[in-house]
């Protein structure tokens, strides 16, 4: 009798054990490739409903073993249950051999976890780096172009992804780019100047490799477009009146400083701007998209008490000139000639009698 009560004793302590151990369980995938990211997600919830389950905030270890012959510690992260009961973390694979790793969570006191928890897993660690091929130049000579040749087997046309990086940033893609059935891919990367730049290759299945690039030299300087030029009087209630004969593409022109200057232009298309941006100091300077065509500028002091000498430069232009007609397409008097003014009439008087007494004499 006493021993049937003492049975019935253990087998109710054992439930209560069981009903009290927690849920876990996490996901990660079942083929990692070398180089991209081992990410794992995890809840402490069956089926959304909640079942006896560990506390918001709750923590243990998740380890990542190589597992090839024997069980070798590669990581460990720290996991944190949330207030929705999930975890995640992420474990980097650069430079793990390929082969067979485990996952696993350490469960703390060796009765934290059901039986029903998923704890461990076995993931396979692929090298596929191992099918890239590089063929152009690892050392180049700086043209303003990355040159990328190479192929990738067992790829087919099925393109791949490159993003190219120089210090950390991002100078290309990542973009997809066609391969032949043979794996082969060639693109030209622009860049602005030499160095280091690291470029990663990747598809659908994710990382596959990555190759770095070494640029020597340097960019030739730009060199400095001339400019032409011409001069005027301006003040504010006589204008100076240009006219730039330009030449295709974009057209910058600048006035001298030292006068707050106002410009206005009319551009090819008869449309009037009016630019009044700078003071004294720097020259006012516009910059106009030409077809080829004259543009016709007027330029005056913003104060009606300055006169000066407008001096006014244009590039990528054939010529600048004193205009006589462009007054008239800023809707002012064009300007004429002054005309003699009379003798006053004491000189008059004067002149007279100079030639009363010499026809006397």
């Amino acid at each position: 009798m006493k021993r049937i009560a003492w049975l019935t004793i253990i087998a109710a302590m054992m439930l209560v054990g069981t009903a009290s151990a927690a849920y876990i369980s996490f996901n990660a995938p079942q083929t990692v490739y070398v180089g991209d990211t081992l990410d794992i997600t995890g809840t402490t919830i069956v089926g959304g409903l909640p079942k006896p389950t560990v506390n918001p905030g709750f923590s243990t270890e998740i380890v990542l073993y190589r597992a090839q012959y024997m069980k070798h510690e590669i990581a460990r992260n720290t996991i944190v249950v949330q207030e929705d009961g999930s975890f995640s973390t992420t474990f980097e694979t650069d430079g793990l051999e390929p082969g067979q790793y485990s996952i696993e969570i350490i469960d703390p006191t060796l009765s934290t976890f059901g039986s029903s928890s998923k704890v461990r897993q076995i993931i396979s660690l692929e090298n596929r780096s191992e099918n890239l091929k590089i063929d152009a130049p690892l050392n180049q000579d700086f043209d303003g172009m990355l040159d990328i040749q190479g192929s990738i087997a067992d790829l087919g046309d099925a393109g791949v992804q490159v993003r190219v990086e120089r210090d950390g940033f991002i100078v290309y893609g990542p973009e997809y780019v066609a391969t032949d059935k043979n794996g082969a891919f060639f693109v030209a990367v622009p860049i602005s100047e030499g160095g280091s730049y690291e470029v990663a290759f990747s598809d659908g299945k994710g990382y596959i490799g990555d190759a770095v690039f070494v640029v020597a030299g340097t960019p030739d300087p730009v060199p400095t477009e001339a400019m032409i030029s011409a001069s005027s009087p301006a003040s504010r209630s006589s204008p100076a009146y240009f006219e730039v004969d330009t030449r295709s593409g974009t057209v910058n022109i600048v006035t001298s400083a030292g006068i707050d200057w106002v410009v206005e232009y009319i551009d090819e298309d008869d449309k009037h701007h009016k630019v009044n941006e700078k003071g004294m100091l720097e020259p006012e300077s516009v910059e106009v998209a030409s077809r080829g065509g004259p543009v016709y500028v007027k330029v005056y002091p913003m104060s009606y008490n300055d006169s000066e000498t407008v001096q006014v430069s244009a590039s990528n232009a054939d010529s600048v000139r004193v205009s006589q007609t462009a007054p008239g397409l800023f809707g002012d008097a064009t300007p004429t000639p002054a005309q003699a003014a009379p003798l006053p009439a004491a000189l008059a008087l004067i002149a007279l009698l100079v030639v009363v007494f010499a026809r006397r004499g």
